[in-house]
């Protein structure tokens, strides 16, 4: 917990004389009574060598992040959460100088480690008035450098806004609009964090058009600038830009109703915990991802017929392909790569299937096909499709998508083993050995094939297996 932190800190420099203040983010989190794991000390000596003596006593991780501007981490590992002090030798030669370098007024106090108690606003060193901008809600610039300095903090402006509630004052906002460009100068890591960050955030749809308004967002991912007034037949309300946006709304929307009204009132606490699971960033955040990027392709298969109404046909394959290299380029792990990929490249599928019926061969190839993000995809294509028709959803179209996702829902919650994975009843070498076959990428198609058959309950024994086999080779090129 924060105050433990705060004790085993104090309690360590209380014996010893270098000089170290709390810096930043974690006195603007104390004064605020925020819940924080993370605590920033500026050392005025060597801040290597105190972080690895406190995490030595401590029993903690200690690593060098930083060894030509001497910053340190401390990692303490309470199992589901992690508490981390980071120590950095002051910038500049006194405590002021430092505190010039920061971002925003609210993040330029300090506080003397060894002794503030976390309440005691008298005793916060605030050169800046940081604490009158606390009290107002007002995110305001330590100098008119502080973008050019570090243009991620144009990002974190946005987050501290969505996060903290608070607004840009006039000569903040101006500054960011000046210097909106500089994104790119940033590092693609620290600015797929912070836009992970507001894409997670309460009010997504407004923190979205902020970051438009700003000139941000279409530099963070320039491709989002085509689906600008691409129109859509109906029942879209939107075009494409307002309807991706809409989407990610639709999923925050979504999570706030516990996941209630997808399938009938059925499965909320499995989706509720399905969407904490992570990667490095949560499946909840990556659907939200997914959605912003998922007609990302649109704009390059458009096309109009010969009684004016829009298609887009094979979108989710173009989009598929072209939000990989929007999320290679920031950076994104292969997991998380193959997370969206899959999620774009199948959000039509829930919807086709609920105009089509879903029957358990269906039910299989779409699992077959999504495989672990197959609930994802589910999820998605509801986000979807609320999108499209806004709070106009026909109640047939409604009940149709929500029986057809409670289908995929319970075949996946409650008969996983027969309907999606039925356990093998031949191995690759029972088939060579029983059908005298010889090796090669046919035995997997008919090992697919069999899959299937158990799936639909066609094939229950080894001994239909074989038989299911020899009549499939028999009708199949393979």
């Amino acid at each position: 917990m924060q105050v433990n932190l705060l004790e085993r800190l104090r309690a360590f420099l209380a014996a010893r004389e270098t000089p170290a203040y709390l810096v930043g983010g974690s006195v603007r989190d104390v004064l605020l009574g925020r819940v924080t794991h993370d605590l920033d000390v500026s050392v005025q000596g060597d801040a290597s060598e105190l972080a690895r003596a406190f995490a030595d006593e401590n029993g903690a991780a200690f690593f060098v992040m930083d060894q030509a501007f001497d910053v340190a981490r401390v990692i303490f590992d309470q199992g589901e959460t992690r508490e981390v002090v980071d120590f950095a030798r002051l910038r500049g030669t006194s405590l002021e100088m430092d505190l010039a370098t920061r971002d925003f007024t609210i993040n330029a106090m300090a506080a003397d480690a060894r002794t503030w108690l976390g309440a005691d606003q008298d005793a916060v060193i605030d050169p800046f008035h940081g604490l009158a901008d606390l009290a107002t809600h007002r995110l305001r610039v330590v100098s008119a450098d502080a973008f050019v300095n570090d243009p991620v903090r144009l990002l974190r402006a946005i987050r501290f806004e969505a996060e903290l509630e608070f607004a840009l004052d006039d000569a903040a906002e101006n500054l960011v609009q000046r210097d909106a460009l500089l994104i790119n100068r940033a590092p693609s890591e620290r600015v797929r964090e912070e836009f992970m960050r507001i894409l997670s955030a309460q009010n997504v749809l407004r923190q979205l058009e902020r970051l438009d308004s700003l000139g941000l967002l279409t530099q963070v991912v320039p491709e989002l600038n085509t689906l600008r007034g691409v129109t859509q037949s109906p029942p879209h309300i939107y075009d494409v830009f307002e309807h991706s946006l809409h989407a990610v709304a639709v999923a925050e929307e979504t999570e706030q109703a516990d996941y209630m009204d997808i399938a009938q009132g059925a499965f909320g606490e499995q989706l509720r915990e399905h969407f904490q699971q992570r990667y490095s960033y949560s499946r909840r955040e990556l659907l939200r991802l997914a959605l912003l990027l998922h007609d990302i392709g649109k704009p390059q298969t458009r096309s109009v017929d010969e009684h004016g109404r829009i298609h887009f046909y094979r979108h989710e394959d173009v989009g598929s392909e072209l939000a990989e290299g929007i999320l290679r380029r920031l950076r994104f792990s292969n997991n998380e790569i193959a997370f969206v990929k899959t999620s774009i490249a199948n959000h039509l599928r829930p919807i086709l299937l609920a105009q089509s019926g879903v029957s358990d061969r269906a039910v299989y190839r779409f699992f077959r096909d999504t495989g672990e993000v197959g609930v994802d995809v589910a999820v998605h294509a509801w986000c979807d499709q609320r999108a499209t028709y806004g709070d106009a959803m026909p109640t047939e179209i409604e009940s149709a998508l929500q029986a057809t996702i409670g289908r995929l829902l319970d075949r996946y919650y409650h008969a996983r083993e027969k309907a999606i994975y039925p356990p093998p009843l031949l191995t690759g070498n029972d088939v060579m050995e029983q059908l005298k076959l010889e090796p090669g990428p046919h035995i997997g198609a008919l090992l697919d094939a069999l899959r299937e058959a158990q799936a639909v309950g066609q094939v229950t024994t080894r001994e239909e297996a074989l038989e299911f086999l020899r009549i499939f080779l028999s009708s199949e090129k393979l």
